[in-house]
């Protein structure tokens, strides 16, 4: 399975004593709230172990690597490095820092399958919900020290 498939399991189907069947939702299907478009966002940039990707001042120079790419016109590795800090600001929970990261990766490779993803992303009242989701998500998956 893919990192990003554990976000997109399928539903377990329990059958209750009437023969009813009841679908239970994933945890990131409930911090949702039904919202489709949140929940496709989030099933791709949530961070499966974010303590380990992260290290002291990973984000500035991951930013200064985008831009070089950038500047270099290897637009796809710029995307690349946009979208993983973007990815690094939702789990530090820096709403305006995932605005602007996700909308620079929606924009230098418009012909990525997530730009509809990162231009969600890109909306300030989504950067919001988000932050607040996986705020949420990360404090309920967080590995006890």
């Amino acid at each position: 399975m893919t990192p990003l498939g554990i976000f997109k399991r399928r539903k377990k189907e329990t059958e209750e004593k009437a023969g009813k069947k009841v679908e239970e939702k994933t945890l990131l299907e409930d911090l949702c709230k039904g919202s489709i478009e949140l929940y496709n966002a989030l099933s791709r940039t949530l961070l499966i172990d974010p303590e380990r990707t992260k290290e002291a001042g990973e984000m500035d120079a991951r930013i200064e690597k985008a831009q070089k790419y950038e500047k270099n016109a290897d637009y796809v590795r710029a995307r690349i490095e946009y979208q993983a800090v973007g990815e690094l600001a939702l789990f530090e929970g820096k709403t305006a820092q995932v605005q602007t990261l996700f909308k620079k990766a929606a924009e230098i490779d418009p012909a990525s399958p997530n730009r509809s993803i990162f231009e969600f992303l890109a909306k300030k009242e989504n950067a919001e919900k988000a932050v607040a989701v996986a705020k949420e998500y990360y404090r309920r998956t967080a590995k006890p020290a």
